[in-house]
């Protein structure tokens, strides 16, 4: 942000928010901030103590400075434009503190008063008061100022100073807030005048004399308040009970803001609360919706986890829940919301119960801890007085008998019977979890493999549950869990397996089926019947009946996380806890379901650095917004800006786009697409907006580019080409005329001069005009044959063969056949080539055959003349 100095916060139609500052205008999408600047050339004089603040109505976004200026947002030029200066309009300085807007009349609260303003006129309504704050009720505008609240008619209703004010139509109540004097909630009678006034007293002792500068409701029951200098307060929305402290910048669990000096408050679609402070800027409370808690470590702090990376999680009793972290043993008690610590310095791996309803807590080296039922623990098991071979225990279990197993790291598997004194042990290392099957026997979990051993018999099996015709199985179990004849097997790094204890059939789970990951935490079922899988890279679920459909909803606020091992469970109430490694959160099931959120896309316009003012118009964004533009050809190099606004998950959007039947782009995160040189032509460009987490389509949009042809290309330019090719047939026909007529002039030349001393001949036989065409055809088609395989024979060497002069031979050959000699020798030796390939020949035998020193060159020609190639024409 180029300020963090904020002075107002509302929210654009679109979802997105703007905010204005010392220096200027904000907006951000939930992806993306762009800071606007009002007038550069703003005196100096203005700038000294310069408010920036924002008005909107149900279209349009004004910006205003408490010297006067008002400017108006221009969506298509995507800047804010010089509207009026009421100090000009007025003549002399004004202090302009707030606009309300109803049509075309602007509402202005001013320094000496309230005016209206329309038309380029003003008309003063009260006068002689500072106006801070113009608030719309049912009956009317009221009118907050120094001098107390007065109506539309200006009579004053209330005397004291007030900053701030908000009318809850729900409940008709007036909540205003005073520049030193607390907050007041207001009543009215039927004729508009004060019914109650009921001052509400504030915890904290400073906040009495601190602004309140602004009021919202957050839903149906709270209201919120922000307090100069002491943060945001909450309280019931009926007006009952107290107001409490809910965020502030000081060091307490409140602090999460970076200024107590809170201006603005607004609360967006999504109920984010946005938090605008004189000194730090823009906050957004963000609700988490699909958890109901979240306990993190909180620095000197003995009221939170004693450290974030939670190991196990397990509910103790109704209200007690056990959080085991790498520091030690914390119980929650969720009736009082206090916190109970113990083993600190101790890093604490699993828990389990036992037959007489207390837990077993196993650490990693100092063995096994009991915690009964009102959280005391005792130390209980370790190498040192029982016969654990390793205090390094990841898992423990109670079975159905009473029977204790203790798995560690580098100690045997620990069996101890209720009805033999004597521990029996297993050569089995590494454990990471034990479950006991319907069956009764016990399986372990370890880093290399699955385990199964009956309680009482020494044998250990090795459980296969490699699915059917698979080799590559991962047997590094993470955790374990039954439902009914399924056991699943979590395992670090090949997803799940899912084994039929009855059929002894396999089948697998990884993220091509939707898992987050392959390397996966733990598995529990909820009271729901889903399967919730936790990962390294967050949460999913899964119906056991459509176990290949699994549901990412990593989309979820705060549920992408990196889950601990095996740390997951029930509480009473159906919910469910989970550990992390940034501490535990606690999920309401129905909170979380399959990608139930919105997010439209909007174009927004494009970017070009040539002729950028042509797209920025009315009649350009009319057709944007009917899913069309048309680009000049020099414009084909261009950035397409879009948004798709979501402030709760915005996260988890992503975007790919299509051009015409083309393929699907990788999805992407940034808000624009820059094309480079795009054909001329029309293109249907579709744009999907998607979940990063899951891929579902959210939105989708399409929109038909039309970038114009290159003047070289234009209807008018190939009626200029087609004037030139006629042009050129024309002139080729003219010389052909004139050289045919020059020929014929040359043969009547030629049959037309006699021999000096006339030889005797003998008399020719009468023959047919025709007949003598065909034999000079014959007789030149027989030369050119016996010469085939000559490529030196030319036609100057046929004219010798026929006794003809050149031009004599042109011109009879050409009356006859209609074809120049030199396309006639082309022709005879092209047919024989043909078909001297159709009997078998290859092409560069036939080639020199008929007379082609280059084959390339006789392909080229044999293509050209059969529009075949001869290899082709061949086969």
């Amino acid at each position: 942000m180029p300020s963090l100095r904020v002075f107002s916060i509302t929210q654009a139609p679109s979802g997105a928010i703007w905010w204005s500052s010392s220096t200027g205008i904000g907006r951000y999408n939930g992806s993306r901030l762009k800071s606007y600047s009002l007038e550069q050339n703003t005196p100096y004089a203005h700038m000294g103590g310069r408010f920036i603040y924002l008005a909107t109505d149900s279209s349009h976004i004004y910006a205003f400075d408490n010297r006067g200026s008002i400017y108006a947002y221009n969506p298509i030029r995507d800047v804010f434009e010089f509207h009026t200066s009421i100090s000009s309009i007025i003549g002399y300085d004004v202090a302009l503190n707030d606009i309300h807007i109803e049509g075309d009349i602007f509402f202005l609260a001013l320094h000496n008063g309230v005016y209206s303003f329309a038309n380029d006129s003003l008309k003063q309504i009260i006068k002689d008061v500072y106006v801070n704050r113009i608030i719309p009720t049912k009956d009317g505008l009221l009118f907050c100022a120094r001098e107390g609240v007065y109506n539309e008619k200006g009579k004053q209703l209330l005397s004291y100073n007030t900053e701030s004010g908000y009318y809850d139509e729900l409940s008709g109540k007036l909540w205003l807030g005073g520049y030193e004097n607390g907050l007041h909630i207001v009543t009215f009678k039927q004729d508009g005048t004060i019914a109650t006034d009921h001052f509400i007293s504030l915890t904290s002792g400073s906040t009495q004399g601190n602004p309140i500068r602004s009021i919202c409701p957050y839903d149906d029951e709270t209201m919120l308040f922000g307090i100069d200098g002491e943060g945001v307060w909450q309280m019931a929305r009926d007006g009952q009970g107290e107001c409490s402290l809910l965020f502030d910048a000081n060091e307490s669990e409140h602090s999460v803001l970076h200024g107590n000096g809170v201006y603005s408050i607004a609360v967006d679609t999504w109920k984010n609360i946005i938090i605008g402070t004189y000194s730090g800027g823009i906050d957004i409370a963000r609700p988490v919706g699909s958890t109901t808690a979240i306990f993190r470590h909180i620095a000197n702090d003995h009221q939170s986890l004693s450290n974030d990376h939670v190991n196990t999680v397990m509910a103790l009793s109704d209200d007690l829940i056990l959080i085991g972290t790498d520091n030690g043993i914390n119980i929650f008690n969720s009736k009082t919301s206090l916190w109970q610590h113990c083993g600190q310095g101790t890093v604490v791996l699993n828990a389990s119960r036992t037959p007489d309803g207390n837990v077993l807590v196993s650490t990693y080296g100092r063995g096994v801890y009991e915690i009964d039922n009102q959280a005391n623990i005792r130390h209980i098991y370790t190498t040192n007085n029982s016969p654990l071979t390793d205090n390094h225990v990841y898992a423990t279990l109670y079975d159905k008998d009473g029977g204790l197993w203790v798995g560690s790291l580098n100690g045997d598997l620990y069996y101890k019977s209720p009805n033999n004194p004597t521990p029996q042990y297993y050569p089995i290392h590494d454990v990471q979890a034990i479950i006991q099957l319907t069956s009764g026997q016990i399986a372990v979990g370890t880093a290399f493999g699955l385990k199964l051993i009956t309680p009482g018999n020494e044998e250990i099996k090795e459980l296969n549950y490699a699915p059917s015709g698979i080799t590559d199985v991962n047997p590094f179990v993470n955790h374990l869990l039954t439902e009914g004849l399924n056991l699943w097997i979590a395992t670090d790094g090949g997803g799940i397996y899912i084994y039929h204890l009855a059929k002894h059939e396999s089948k697998q789970i990884t993220t091509a089926d939707g898992l987050p990951s392959n390397y996966v935490r733990s598995l529990v079922k909820g009271k729901d019947g889903r399967i919730w899988i936790a990962t390294d890279e967050g949460l999913s679920f899964v119906m056991p009946d459509k176990i290949n459909q699994v549901i990412n909803v990593n989309y979820c606020y705060g549920l992408n996380r990196d889950y601990s091992l095996g740390a997951s469970g029930n509480l009473p109430n159906g919910d469910i806890i989970f550990g992390t490694s940034t501490g535990a959160l606690i999920i309401h099931p129905e909170n979380v379901q399959a990608l139930n959120y919105t997010a439209n896309l909007i174009f927004l316009g494009v970017n070009c650095e040539v002729e950028q003012e042509a797209l920025q118009n009315k009649r350009f964004f009319s057709n944007l917004e009917r899913g069309e533009i048309h680009l000049a050809y020099n414009q084909r190099s261009f950035d397409l800006l879009f948004e798709s606004v979501n402030m709760r998950n915005h996260y988890d959007i992503n975007y790919r786009y299509m051009i015409d039947d083309g393929k699907w782009s990788q999805p992407f995160d940034q808000q624009y697409i820059s094309f480079v040189s795009m054909e001329p032509g029309k293109h249907r460009f579709t744009l999907q907006c998607i979940s990063r987490t899951s891929g579902t389509v959210i939105d989708t949009k399409e929109l038909i580019i039309i970038i114009a042809q290159p003047w070289w290309n234009t209807w008018w330019m190939w009626c200029i080409y087609f004037a030139f090719i006629l042009l050129l047939f024309y002139g080729a026909w003219r010389v052909y005329e004139l050289h045919e007529k020059y020929m014929r002039l040359t043969i009547d030349h030629l049959q037309a001069v006699k021999p000096a001393t006339p030889l005797p001949v003998a008399a020719p036989e009468p023959t047919d005009e025709k007949d003598s065409g065909k034999d000079f055809v014959d007789k030149a088609t027989q030369l050119i044959v016996e010469h085939l395989s000559d490529s030196e024979f030319n036609i100057d060497q046929l004219c010798r063969e026929m006794a003809m002069s050149r031009t004599l031979f042109y011109v009879k050959l050409k009356s006859y056949t209609g074809k120049s000699p030199q396309d006639f020798i082309r022709i005879i030796r092209l047919e024989r080539a043909a078909s001297m390939l159709r009997n078998g020949y290859n092409v560069s035998d036939v080639a020199a055959m008929t007379g082609f020193e280059n084959p390339k060159y006789f392909s080229t020609v044999f293509k050209k003349y059969f529009d075949i190639s001869p290899s082709k024409y061949q086969k």
